[in-house]
């Protein structure tokens, strides 16, 4: 079998970013962010989803353009890159999806843009599937150079994508988040491939949400927090809990609770899933809450929280299990149906997702329960409308000039607490909390908590998300975590603390 071409890793040289800010739609995605990558290191991103750590590597392979900082390579400032130019320049970015030429063949993605010539310059075919078998043995992907892309499995496009940076001679190779869909054992083949890469000097850049995957392959570890850096330095230096710890942005501390635990043990079942699943985003997912209760649906962003909330309302279509609400199956579920029968959700996004910005509130809190307001056909009854706004909002302690007042100049939590209102006028048994303290002051956060602690006390059944994991020890009676799209442990109680959360919501053990 011929040998690739020499590998030009042993030349190559320090790739660093200095001070870059990026944003999109005038949301900043980065701030001032400096990483370097040294050849013979795997250095990893880490952080939650939205934290920048994909903007980051795409900036530096060319894909997208700071706004402002520089980018130097061996010394060299390096301006306006493409994609193309950075290839040219050894820096290739092996994407979360593979994105070949489905319809071309291996060797002609390998070679895409850097056809071999032979005489009279036509393309040497026969010199590139010889070359193609070399790359390919490099990698350990054993497939026909002749077969087409498309025919490969996800992990097989994966390593072809690595083959490819080898093919056009790059030395930086960005991997974002290459495991998220392969098996234990295609990521721990392609963990070798990046180990042989290392041994021999070349600049690797890491992705991945699994701190065991974080923790196994690093040489050394960036965390990135809302679009800054916040902890770089060696992997030796630094375990699972500090890691965690800067991925969240706080000290596992101890809120002070609203009210005592409840053992709702011997109340009536009121919410009950069962092996949910919709690959990939979560599977065979099994909760309940209890009239009364307070259950906290613990993991970090991108474990799947969301996605599984979204399912039991009926915003997300599953591939199997069952919801039932008071022993009652509902088998065809959408929102409509959802509300109707008692089961309410107020999702994480209320901007784009849950508040009617340009209407004033009294229709915003209203918009739940139009059909009982109409007395014929379409026509509606203000005056009953205004009666049940009012009653509504000075129920969960709305601020505003009026209930005239456009919801879009409402403070973010004054939107929630008229969110909250208006589901509590469709008379809910189970209402689903997304996140209800994002984005609102510590003082509107603490009234939306007792605010639902009282809900719990007049005997709702309360499923709550959050991100803070201090709010749910404060909250919840019950925890459940979530890990990957999987449930991996339930806490109940005293157990509901920041360590056992902490250690849970990352795949690991509780104390």
């Amino acid at each position: 079998m011929q040998r690739p071409p020499a590998a030009v890793a042993p030349g190559a040289r320090r790739y660093e970013a200095i001070g870059v800010s990026k944003s999109f739609d005038g949301a900043n995605v980065l701030t001032d962010v400096s990483v370097t990558f040294e050849a013979g290191q795997v250095h990893t991103l880490a952080g939650e989803n939205g934290a920048g750590k994909s903007t980051l590597l795409k900036i530096m392979a060319g894909v997208y353009q700071p706004d402002a900082g520089e980018l130097h390579l061996g010394g060299e400032r390096l301006a306006g890159l493409s994609p193309r130019s950075a290839q040219r320049r050894g820096i290739y970015l092996v994407p979360q999806e593979p994105a070949l030429m489905g319809s071309l063949s291996v060797t002609e993605n390998l070679f895409l843009g850097i056809l071999r010539r032979g005489r009279m310059r036509t393309v040497d075919w026969a010199a590139m599937r010889r070359e193609a078998s070399a790359y390919l043995a490099r990698v350990g992907l054993t497939v026909d150079p002749d077969a087409r892309a498309e025919e490969l499995s996800i992990a097989q496009q994966q390593l072809l994508e690595c083959a490819r940076a080898l093919a056009h001679r790059c030395t930086t190779i960005f991997f974002d988040e290459p495991t998220s869909p392969l098996t234990a054992h295609e990521a721990a083949t392609l963990f070798s491939v990046m180990r042989s890469l290392r041994t021999d000097r070349y600049s690797l850049g890491f992705i991945s949400h699994r701190l065991d995957e974080v923790l196994q392959m690093s040489d050394r570890v960036t965390v990135l927090r809302d679009g800054r850096s916040v902890l770089s330095g060696d992997r030796s230096a630094l375990d699972r809990a500090s890691l965690v710890t800067a991925m969240v942005g706080r000290e596992l501390t101890t809120r002070s609770r609203a009210r005592p635990h409840l053992d709702a043990s011997g109340a009536r079942e009121v919410l009950a899933v069962n092996g949910l699943t919709a690959r990939p985003q979560f599977e065979e997912v099994s909760f309940s809450v209890r009239e009364g209760e307070i259950v906290g649906l613990a993991g970090l962003v991108g474990s799947g929280r969301t996605e599984i909330a979204e399912a039991v309302f009926g915003l997300r279509p599953v591939e199997r299990g069952t919801v039932r609400l008071a022993g009652e199956l509902l088998a065809h579920r959408n929102p409509r149906a959802c509300i109707d029968a008692g089961l309410v959700y107020l999702p994480e996004d209320r901007g784009r997702h849950g508040i009617f910005a340009d209407v004033d509130v009294e229709r915003n809190v209203t918009a739940g329960v139009i059909p009982r307001l109409q007395r014929w056909g379409p026509l509606l009854r203000p005056s009953a409308e205004r009666s049940m706004a009012e009653q509504a909002t000075a129920q969960t302690a709305v601020r505003m000039a009026s209930l005239g007042t456009l919801m879009r100049s409402l403070s973010g939590g004054n939107q929630q607490r008229a969110m909250l209102a208006r589901w509590l006028l469709a008379g809910p048994r189970v209402a689903i909390f997304d996140e209800p303290t994002r984005g609102v002051d510590v003082g509107a956060k603490d009234d939306i908590y007792r605010l639902i602690g009282e809900l719990a006390g007049q005997g709702l059944a309360c499923l709550l998300i959050s991100s803070e994991l201090s709010e749910l020890v404060a909250t919840c009676d019950r925890a459940v975590a979530v890990y990957e799209g999987h449930v991996v442990g339930e806490l109940q109680g005293a157990d509901v603390t920041d360590a056992n959360l902490g250690a849970l919501v990352v795949g690991g053990t509780p104390r």
